[in-house]
């Protein structure tokens, strides 16, 4: 069993770190502000971005999961806890010569292809929009960290809010033409993955650094809103037409995690909804 530092405790990673509690591990959560309801979870207060907050504490700890989200989802608060934390983390890791293995929660954010290509975690980074530059920077920074330190890529996360529901109830206008890509990971499995992920890498270690947590089955959204709205009774959706150059997405490959072992628990958006 191992000591398992959670930094960040939101939905997912409360669900993880419940899961390797269960599991017997010794789990603590560094959080900003204190949640309660966490059964078998050490908290730990400290602000990240704050780097006088963080010299005081002990990092002993095996693994160490990183999964916050931004309090704000501008430029500032992707740079927050993307650039000043991640930086202020690990200052305090080297001079503490805490060398532990890091598991980042990133985003397939990072890459910045538009031309419905399919793509891998080989896969040219290259995003063309700055949240995705500074999400890609903190990924370079902890994989340069440590030989132990991993990055998982979530795609569109689905299953805790309605939130695509209530705009189809409302009749929303969808791109048709040309198709434009989905790639999603229900709730359930992004909690599975980490658990997966962490306790492999505990136990015997991980073939690859970089894995893409996404379903397998890539879609455009018109198909997407056209099912939802089958299946909830909801008005058709209204079609929208572009010139043939318009921005098409991408589709994500996940043979990488599956090769890894780890099996989905909804691996088709029909099976998720």
């Amino acid at each position: 069993m191992a000591k398992i530092l959670m930094v960040g405790c939101g939905d997912i990673g409360a669900a993880v770190g419940k899961r390797l509690v269960d599991q017997g591990h010794q789990v603590c959560a560094l959080q900003r502000t204190v949640r309660e309801g966490l059964p078998g979870i050490k908290t730990v207060n400290a602000d990240l971005t704050q780097a006088d907050q963080l010299s005081s504490l002990s990092f002993d700890y095996e693994q160490l999961v990183y999964i916050v989200s931004p309090s704000t989802y501008d430029i500032d608060g992707y740079k927050a806890v993307f650039e000043t934390a991640v930086n202020n983390l690990l200052v305090v890791l080297t001079q503490k010569a805490a060398d532990l293995a890091i598991t980042f929660v990133s985003s397939t954010r990072v890459y910045g292809q538009r031309a419905g290509e399919w793509l891998n975690e080989e896969s040219l980074t290259d995003p063309d929009d700055e949240r995705g530059q500074i999400i890609l920077a903190a990924e370079e920074r902890f994989l340069a960290f440590n030989q132990q330190s991993t990055v998982v890529r979530f795609s569109g996360i689905y299953g805790r809010s309605n939130h695509l529901l209530k705009q189809l109830s409302e009749g929303a206008k969808i791109q048709q033409k040309p198709s434009y890509f989905t790639n999603r990971i229900h709730r359930d499995d992004c909690i599975a993955v980490l658990d997966y992920l962490v306790n492999k890498k505990i136990k015997e270690g991980l073939s690859h650094r970089v894995y893409l947590a996404t379903d397998s089955n890539p879609v455009s959204k018109w198909d997407l809103a056209s099912y939802l709205c089958n299946k909830f009774d909801f008005p058709a959706p209204v079609p929208m037409m572009f010139e043939m150059g318009a921005d098409a997405n991408k589709r994500l490959d996940n043979e990488r995690i599956k090769r890894e072992g780890y099996r989905f628990k909804f691996s088709t958006y029909q099976q998720g909804y």
